[in-house]
Parts: C-alpha cells; sequence; structure tokens
C-alpha cells in the first residue's frame, strides 16, 4: 500500500508529465486531491530540488510563447494568475526588453493594416493594440510609425 507522500508525489509526476506547471499550480491541485499541506510542501520541495519545477523558466517560456499575441501587460497578468511571484515576471520581462514588446506589436499592426486594405485608422489600430495588452508607449511608436508608412488617417 502507498504512503499519502508517494501517492502525492506520483500526481505530481503525472501532472507535470502533461504539460509545465508553477509552484501554485501544483500546489493547488494537490491540496484539491485532498493532500495535507504538509504532503504537499514535501513533495512540491523533493520536484524543485529535481529541478522539474522552476517558476523562472516556466516565466520564460511562457513569454517566448505569448508575445507573438499578446503584450507585456496581458502576459504579466496570465504568468500571476498562475502563481508566479511578480519579482519574477519583472526579471523576466526587463530581460526580454522593450524592443521585443515593439517588435511584436509592430508585425501584428501591420498584419492588421494590411488585412483592413491599407485603411486603418489610428484609434481603430490604437484599440486592437491596446486589446492585446500592449504598453501605451509602445502603441504610441507603432501607430505614429504605421502612419507615417501607410499614410493613415
Amino acid at each position: 500500500m502507498k504512503t499519502e507522500f508517494e501517492r502525492a508525489r506520483n500526481l505530481a509526476y503525472r501532472l507535470i508529465s502533461y504539460r509545465r506547471r508553477t509552484r501554485y499550480e501544483l500546489e493547488q491541485r494537490l491540496e484539491q486531491k485532498g493532500f495535507s499541506k504538509e504532503i504537499t510542501c514535501q513533495v512540491l520541495t523533493l520536484l524543485v530540488n529535481y529541478g522539474y519545477i522552476n517558476d523562472k523558466d516556466y516565466a520564460s517560456s511562457w513569454v517566448a510563447q505569448r508575445l507573438a499575441k499578446r503584450g507585456f501587460r496581458v502576459i504579466k497578468q496570465e504568468l500571476l494568475e498562475k502563481g508566479v511571484e511578480v519579482v519574477i515576471i519583472d526579471e523576466t520581462l526587463n530581460e526580454i526588453g522593450q524592443e521585443a514588446e515593439y517588435a511584436a506589436a509592430m508585425k501584428l499592426a501591420v498584419k492588421k493594416a494590411e488585412s483592413s486594405g491599407g485603411i486603418c485608422s489610428f484609434i481603430r489600430l490604437a484599440g486592437f493594440l491596446e486589446r492585446r495588452g500592449f504598453s501605451y508607449d509602445v502603441i504610441g511608436q507603432v501607430c505614429r510609425n504605421i502612419s507615417d508608412k501607410a499614410g493613415l488617417a
């Protein structure tokens, strides 16, 4: 018969085999399944020591994956919901830099302007980027560059 620790550990292994998870996500799932805080803490410590859980790596891969469609503001909110600490999120976003956010926003804006036949107002383009979570500074830069190149109204 397996001990509670072994059952919790096996569940955690199974959960991280499906996809990467944050420490907070695993903690919530283990507690949801009825494991005690003490056992959950032991299992999470084991997984961190083995390197199976690393919130910094998780945040880096999440940002790299989501930056093509979302701005830093939305990405930060998503990571907060997954339980990643604010310090880790800020470090990760600073490492990537504002240039990457600007490049992603510019790529989306050009695609949007082209799909609308080149007739896309400054306000519509700014609203589109704002809903995607890009910062106002980046939105301003992108909209000015797009309107200069395409002669948008």
